[in-house]
């Protein structure tokens, strides 16, 4: 089978491979930060409940208010880098978020920080789709589909480092630390992004016919236009998939611990399950980008969900060892959170420069409903009286369903529509 990328070479990088190269570090970097301040809340969440004397429920407002900024901010990146450009967008956003995560230090009431949580995040979520269609945009057609990859990866990473952050901060500062932390790290970031992203809105980057048959105005990258013509079949494609896969990733990382404790965890090392599953989410998108450029984003995202099925079987009708369990929840973590990565990863290819940062915001929008319906549902499941085993076993589904829109995305359908499927992917 011939290499959907191109083998490099070693010859000496251009000026022009050394820009794009920057340019992917820096929108890594400012994913990287706005994953630190997306989960902080949920670093601080225990100990402001034993703080403020409050049950950690009385916090759900919080996260909500998160889940639902981020939504908005997702869907209305695309309207705002029409106006402003990428680089505008990033620079002026990512202060804002920073500022807003400083003031949260002073709240003082669920009220309070609820509300200053979600306009956080919704300047956070114009962040993730400027940033990442600004990679793709400088990538290059062969290589846009791995720096996809590797820019979204920030978030995980800036996630999962940031929590041994703030672990350490809370313990010897106290919680606002991590806020503090916060605003500092995205504000001493903001020179390097400046200074890399200069000229980035004014690149041609893509001289397709899609690209010219779609101008770049604002109504060119409204929401509606994700529904226009050759793009109709793949936006309902990638939202199902986005939807999905932060369904069942979001269902396994609130319920994990509850799992453990049903194979003879105690509930203080259960919560070691969410480290497996971290773990195995970044080596899920390692192996993602390893493969993506051999095989393709659609027959990788395949690979890596089989991998997540064949894992959930194990556990749910297995009887296995404690380390074992563990080893599985980690193959679950990177099955499924590589299908999160590769949802804006399909998003980035499907549509041309003009509407990558409406579609990748609104994938992301309909991904982070997923994100608040997959624990509920677990939850629901758990008052009926389902086992923990049980409930792993039906997460199958979703995933199944992942696959299912994998294969059709790869159809001729798809293709006929103008959409660059198998061969380019």
């Amino acid at each position: 089978m011939k290499p959907v990328l191109p083998v490099q070479t070693a010859s000496a990088p251009s000026r022009i491979d050394a820009k794009i190269w920057i340019i992917g570090l820096v929108c890594f970097c400012v994913m990287a930060v706005d994953g630190f301040d997306t989960a902080s809340i949920a670093y601080v969440a225990p100990t402001l409940a034993r703080e403020w004397n409050i049950a950690h429920a009385a916090l759900t407002p919080a996260f909500v208010a998160t889940s639902i900024g981020a939504v908005v901010g997702y869907l209305s990146s695309g309207a705002l880098v029409a106006r402003a450009g990428r680089r505008r967008v990033i620079v002026l956003a990512t202060v804002a978020f920073a500022l807003l995560s400083l003031g949260t230090v002073f709240a003082g009431s669920i009220m309070s920080i609820s509300a200053v949580r979600f306009v956080t995040a919704v300047c956070l979520g114009w962040v993730v789709p400027a940033a990442i269609s600004c990679t793709a945009d400088h990538a290059g057609e062969q290589s846009r589909a791995a720096a996809t990859i590797a820019a979204t990866t920030g978030l995980s990473a800036g996630a999962a480092l940031g929590g041994l952050l703030a672990s350490f901060l809370i313990a010897h500062h106290g919680w606002q630390s991590v806020f503090i932390a916060g605003g500092v790290l995205p504000l001493a970031l903001l020179p390097f992004v400046w200074v890399a992203l200069s000229g980035t809105d004014n690149r041609e980057t893509d001289a397709s016919p899609i690209r010219e048959a779609t101008p770049q105005t604002a109504e060119s990258s409204s929401i509606v236009a994700l529904f226009q013509h050759q793009f109709a079949l793949a936006t309902t494609l990638i939202w199902s998939i986005a939807f999905l896969a932060f369904l069942v990733t979001y269902q396994f990382m609130f319920w994990v611990p509850t799992l453990l404790v049903s194979y003879g965890f105690s509930p203080a090392s259960a919560a070691v399950g969410s480290t497996a599953g971290a773990i195995g989410g970044v080596a899920g998108n390692m192996a993602l980008l390893l493969f993506v450029g051999r095989y393709g984003v659609q027959r990788s995202l395949i690979f890596t969900a089989c991998l997540a099925i064949g894992c959930i079987a194990c556990l749910g009708l297995l009887t296995v060892d404690q380390s074992v369990v563990l080893l599985l929840i980690a193959g679950i973590g990177a099955g499924t959170t590589s299908a999160c990565v590769g949802q804006a990863t399909l998003a980035v290819m499907a549509y041309p420069p003009a509407l990558r940062p409406t579609g990748v915001g609104c994938a992301a929008a309909a991904g982070r409903v997923g994100a608040v319906v997959g624990p509920a549902i677990g939850g629901i499941l758990l008052t009926l009286g389902f086992s923990p085993q049980r409930i792993v076993l039906l997460s199958c589904l979703p995933i199944f369903l992942i696959v299912g829109l994998l294969v059709t995305s790869q159809a001729e359908p798809w293709r006929a529509r103008g959409i660059r499927a198998a061969t380019d992917w």
